[in-house]
């Protein structure tokens, strides 16, 4: 395909126009997700338009890449992982007794698959955004962070919308605690502010000499953050602050007054904390794990005073004795693999916090099933039917652990190499020269890089969640184009205006 063509030229003009578009649409999509679901109408429409989407992005920065070789081996790894995995799902299925209790059939294999095309469009997003960064230069890196900020606002703006008609669904609807807007996933939205606003905060700092400005958009951002009501959103108040004050205090010690603003919305962030929605959601944690360690201590007790009664004794007695309480609380785990296992897995533990914690439960479940499940499903993985169990989801509440669990060590090697290889990069620019490449801009786009990862270690919000896993796509790529395309101006670190990098270079990646 000829790229010197007038229409090609006039298409890689327009790139960073389309880049932008990217990213704004992104939170009208969850919008109409959040409403369609309100409907009952599901979310195969957006579900849809994404996938429209991802094509579309795959083949628009497949002819606009100069080595096309390299789109063509990310096909390849990902359709023959998937031919993989699909084997490893097939020999699993012939396994399971319909009694089981798993999603099984056309249905189960269908989700399976657009699981699967989830976290595939990860790697694909990244390579098409560092091909266009590639044609477009720094004009792409101004429309990305333009993207970036227009699609802050226009989340501040649903989440008002929100509060003011009475239709904000709360981030923890059960107890009517935190502001979350018209979007559906809670760890997803924590992921996608962490990762918007201190981009949005450095951009505003760097381009505007006025205090007024900086001062608007750190109290909306910090606002949100303070709250939406999650424990990591209120950390990435600190992280974000700090980490940009860090920052400008290294890279631009003439924005003092940047750093002061900083860090005073971090101190009143923190002299809130006792006020906070998440403080008020640990408080009702708290007391119900109080309630919850006293009904299991209850009917342990009960159990055991059976047992006595009935002279049971050694690992019998104390199988018996757990068995009240582990079956009020695991009792997916118990009516699938028996007391026994159960009780050995947890170590025959009566600590409410280990028992009644959702997340371990999720995970012994998984350990359970892959104890069970032959070879082949420990290197390429689980189907993600095999998570539901007497309509109780056992999925994992942790993106790096539920990608080893579906799609085993193979697959875990995979995309953990891939942000290695992204990691890689910054050690590497800061080990070359740090004074050269930690500019304001790059700190802050760590700073999105780690709140990414942490969501991604801590909930299962990100990796395998589009509309979040699209903002880590445009940050891995961001941090391509700061280490290996962008050409720095000696004398001030940044690049000239409308600078679109070295050509040279461009075509030797």
């Amino acid at each position: 395909m000829n790229l010197a063509r007038p229409q090609w030229k006039m298409l890689q003009q327009r790139l960073p126009h389309l880049m932008t578009a990217l990213i704004v649409i992104q939170p009208a999509l969850d919008v109409l997700s959040f409403w369609l679901n309100a409907a009952g109408m599901g979310n195969a429409l957006t579900l849809a338009l994404r996938c429209a989407l991802l094509v579309a992005v795959f083949l628009l920065g497949f002819a606009l890449a100069e080595k096309r070789r390299r789109y063509l081996i990310l096909a390849a790894v990902l359709v023959a992982f998937a031919a993989c995995h699909a084997a490893a799902v097939l020999q699993a299925d012939a396994m399971t007794l319909p009694s089981e209790g798993e999603a099984t059939g056309l249905g189960a294999l269908l989700s399976d698959l657009i699981n699967y095309v989830r976290v595939a469009q990860i790697p694909v997003f990244t390579f098409c955004f560092i091909t266009f960064l590639k044609r477009s230069g720094e004009a792409g890196l101004r429309a990305i962070k333009k993207g970036f900020l227009i699609a802050l606002l226009l989340i501040a703006a649903v989440e008002v919308l929100s509060v003011l008609t009475g239709t904000d669904p709360h981030t923890y609807a059960a107890k009517d605690i935190g502001v979350l807007g018209w979007f559906y996933g809670t760890n997803a939205q924590s992921a996608i502010l962490c990762i918007l606003i201190p981009v949005s905060i450095m951009t505003v700092i760097q381009k505007s000499t006025r205090m007024l400005p900086q001062i608007a958009l750190c109290v909306l951002g910090f606002g949100m953050l303070y709250l939406f009501g999650t424990r990591l959103a209120y950390a990435a108040i600190f992280a974000t602050a700090v980490g940009l004050a860090f920052t400008l205090f290294v890279a631009d010690r003439e924005k003092r007054r940047s750093i002061v603003l900083l860090l005073v919305c971090a101190a009143v962030c923190l002299g809130g904390f006792f006020q906070s929605p998440m403080y008020e959601n640990r408080s009702v944690m708290t007391l119900n794990a109080a309630d919850k360690q006293e009904r299991i201590d209850t009917l342990v007790a009960g159990s055991a005073a059976w047992a006595e009664a009935y002279g049971l004794e050694g690992e019998t007695y104390e199988r018996v004795r757990l068995l009240g309480a582990y079956h009020a609380y695991l009792s997916g785990l118990v009516e699938k693999y028996g007391i026994a296992r159960v009780a050995e897995l947890y170590d025959y533990t009566t600590d409410g916090a280990l028992i009644a914690d959702n997340r371990i439960e999720k995970q012994s479940y998984c350990i359970l099933m892959l104890e069970d499940s032959p070879p082949l499903s420990r290197l390429f993985g689980l189907e993600l039917g095999d998570m539901v169990y007497r309509d109780t989801n056992y999925d994992l509440e942790n993106d790096f652990l539920g990608i080893y669990r579906l799609y085993g060590a193979v697959g875990a090697l995979l995309l953990g190499g891939f942000f290695l290889y992204f990691i890689g990069l910054i050690g590497y620019a800061l080990l070359k020269n740090a004074k050269k490449y930690y500019t304001t801009e790059a700190g802050a786009w760590g700073v999105a890089l780690v709140m990414a990862l942490l969501h991604a270690y801590a909930t299962a919000g990100i990796l395998r969640r589009p509309n979040a896993s699209f903002y880590l796509s445009v940050v891995l790529a961001v941090i391509f184009f700061l280490v290996l395309l962008r050409r720095y101006d000696n004398s001030t670190k940044t690049p000239p205006d409308g600078d679109t990098g070295s050509t040279e270079r461009m075509r030797a990646l």
